[in-house]
């Protein structure tokens, strides 16, 4: 779990928005899925899983952003954060 809160190095308006994004893509994926199938659905199923995985991870940076685990595998989500961290990180002025 992360020693200090201070979130003031952090881009959360670009988090929010990425965060946006991912669920009108899984929800236009869905869409898809739940409607006649008149192809094989094969790599839209994939995509939907990686957008899934791709929305966990910022949720679980969200959450170890407040000193939470989005999470029961502390361990994961630890990881997980401090990988995806790097991405919304701020330079210092």
């Amino acid at each position: 779990m992360r020693e200090d809160n201070d979130m003031t190095n952090i881009n959360m308006n670009q988090l929010k928005a990425d965060r946006r994004e991912l669920e009108e893509q899984i929800r236009t994926v869905k869409k898809q899925l739940r409607s006649c199938w008149t192809k094989p659905m094969a790599n839209e199923q994939y995509q939907l899983i990686n957008l899934k995985l791709e929305a966990t991870e910022l949720c679980i940076l969200r959450a170890w952003l407040r000193g939470r685990h989005h999470l029961p595998d502390v361990d994961r989500c630890s990881e997980t954060a401090e990988r995806r961290l790097k991405t919304y990180q701020v330079e210092a002025a």
